[in-house]
């Protein structure tokens, strides 16, 4: 019994990781970090867009080009709820993402929150993403920061 608790709570720890390697990899613009958190038929959705990609090469392709054009980038994770099914896994959390472009006339911020759902699979190279989405809850800020 306390071997499968300690099995789930390292699961559940590395899953978080996960969320947390995402998040530092979008900051630090390590793009192959980033795909290596998919698996080869991981699909990513964006509530805000209405878009759908899916495999590692797309999903790094459509975030980095969005990203690449911002100075920089704070996207901040909490409220983690993981729930695993031996080698598959939910996950769930809030993010914050602070968005900062200069020189803008109608402001240099954009500030997102909203929620990651995530389904996960364990591999022999740990916990990668299957499926994420990406829910916008809020906004502040000027849009063209991110949309321009």
């Amino acid at each position: 019994m306390l071997q499968e608790l300690n099995s789930e709570l390292t699961d559940r720890a590395a899953i978080v990781a996960a969320a947390v390697a995402y998040a530092t990899a979008l900051d630090t613009r390590d793009w192959e970090a980033l795909g290596a958190l998919f698996t080869d038929d991981a699909c990513w959705e964006y509530s805000g867009s209405g878009e759908r990609l899916c495999g590692p090469d797309a999903i790094v392709a459509r975030i980095s080009t969005g990203l690449e054009r911002i100075d920089a980038t704070q996207h901040l994770n909490g409220n983690h709820v993981a729930a695993v099914h031996g080698d598959e896994a939910e996950h769930t959390c809030y993010y914050q993402a602070q968005h900062v472009r200069h020189g803008l006339p109608d402001g240099e911020k954009f500030l997102g929150g909203g929620r990651y759902d995530d389904r996960l699979r364990r591999t022999p190279d740990g916990w990668r993403f299957t499926h994420r989405r990406i829910t916008n809850i809020w906004s502040e800020g000027n849009p063209a920061v991110v949309t321009s």
